[in-house]
């Protein structure tokens, strides 16, 4: 094989392996012609041109762990972007082959070039379907489907792609004929294309499935939320009654406690009316009546509507959600909850600023504490996405917001900053 084919073919090949993993076109064809650089090299150092397709996977493994060396790209998708590569590079050196034998020895360069130009054309054309950023999130909630698609099924099939095209390119050798080196060509490519747009429609596929899970669960939540506010207008009326009844007797005792239990009562919802979005109060009251069954006391000081954040509404519940499923975690297995949980929601300057504060058992427990909330992996609330403060600090890098911890003795404070978005712009 050329040591021009093999520099097109292996520059192709990881071009749309960073596309794929979210790189910027320049950032991903900056890699494509270092990572041809470094196959065509060591081609050209060995003799023997027919042990490229051996060496070159060995290249690639090596690869797959320096580029692209870019923070964005995670290893596991460094590691999805490997048999992309592979399986690229395969379809790419069975086409430049068949042009090297069937077209004239001056125009075969030009065929080359093309061939690739069309490959890397056809990844950035497909680069709008790419699973996003956030695509292991949504695999992160199992749901009751009689064909379910997980995580394993991504692998499984670039994987597979992978090895059925290096299989197909190492045994079919150089083609025969025009029609054979065309009819293979052909189903190498609808493979790999193939292979690329089923990935494409399963994380698609389970994006929908788990909006259609959040929008079901905030529903139950916001029916839950409105039936106790309904309930609280319906007996509006038997507590005047009560109270009438108790004035016109006399009894003003035990009016007064009476009155006091009504304004308590009350005063919890009220805390609740700040929060302009239906979605967000009706998931802190969910968190409210949790720790209350769990004998813990949610204290809530909301001084900012929630409205201006530049998170959307189920952003804004993913990042208040983990904060008091991780609070309850701890506190559900105190001696004393006296202390409860405390949430606060606060402006200050140009940020909306989200504390919750919970005490822990002890100092000794607070690092290692601190060192597995940030986990990814972390469970939390059942019937909730989340993976714990890694998503949200991820989420928040999307925009420019930071969460961190404080500790102050036996009290740990987490504390998430989000930007308000700019007076004018859109929501």
């Amino acid at each position: 094989m050329p040591l021009t084919d093999v520099f097109f073919c292996a520059a192709a090949a990881w071009y749309t392996a960073g596309l794929f993993i979210r790189l910027p076109p320049k950032n991903a064809a900056g890699n494509a012609a270092v990572v041809g650089l470094l196959c065509a090299l060591p081609a050209a150092l060995l003799p023997m041109a027919g042990l490229t397709g051996a060496w070159i996977l060995a290249v690639f493994l090596l690869l797959a762990l320096i580029v692209p060396a870019q923070k964005t790209a995670g290893w596991t998708d460094r590691a999805l972007a490997f048999p992309l590569a592979i399986g690229c590079y395969a379809v790419l050196s069975f086409l430049c082959l068949s042009a090297r034998t069937f077209f004239p020895a001056a125009g075969a360069l030009g065929a080359v070039c093309a061939l690739t130009a069309g490959f890397c054309a056809a990844g950035s054309a497909m680069r709008g379907l790419f699973p996003p950023e956030n695509w292991g999130e949504f695999f992160s909630r199992t749901s009751q489907e009689q064909f379910p698609v997980r995580r394993w099924l991504i692998w499984l099939a670039l994987w597979l792609m992978a090895g059925l095209e290096l299989m197909l390119t190492l045994t079919a050798g150089r083609p025969e004929s025009a029609l054979r080196a065309a009819v293979l060509g052909a189903a190498n490519l609808f493979l790999y294309w193939g292979t690329v747009y089923a990935v494409c429609l399963m994380t698609a596929y389970r994006r929908e499935r788990l909006t259609a899970l959040i929008d079901q669960d905030y529903r139950s939540e916001m029916q839950t939320f409105m039936s106790v506010i309904r309930s609280q207008r319906h007996d509006y009326n038997f507590h005047v009654q009560a109270l009438s009844g108790l004035v016109s007797t006399g009894d003003l005792d035990a009016c007064r406690k009476y009155l006091d239990n009504l304004v308590r009562d009350s005063a919890a919802m009220n805390i609740l009316l700040p929060v302009k979005d239906p979605a967000i109060a009706a998931l802190i009251h969910s968190f409210r009546v949790m720790g209350q069954e769990n004998g813990i006391e949610l204290h809530l000081d909301i001084q900012n509507d929630l409205s201006c954040v530049v998170t959307s509404v189920y952003e804004t519940n993913k990042i208040i959600g983990n904060l008091l499923q991780n609070a309850i975690d701890e506190v559900r297995g105190h001696t004393d909850k006296s202390f409860g949980i405390h949430l606060y929601i606060l402006k200050r300057g140009e940020n909306c600023i989200i504390r919750v504060t919970n005490k822990i058992v002890s100092d000794a427990n607070a690092r290692t504490y601190l060192e597995d909330v940030y986990k990814p992996g972390l469970s939390t609330k059942t019937g909730h996405e989340g993976i714990g403060l890694s998503s949200v600090r991820q989420l928040l890098g999307r925009y420019r917001g930071v969460v961190y911890s404080r500790l102050e003795d036996d009290t740990i404070h987490f504390i998430v900053k989000i930007p308000l978005r700019m007076e004018g712009a859109a929501p």
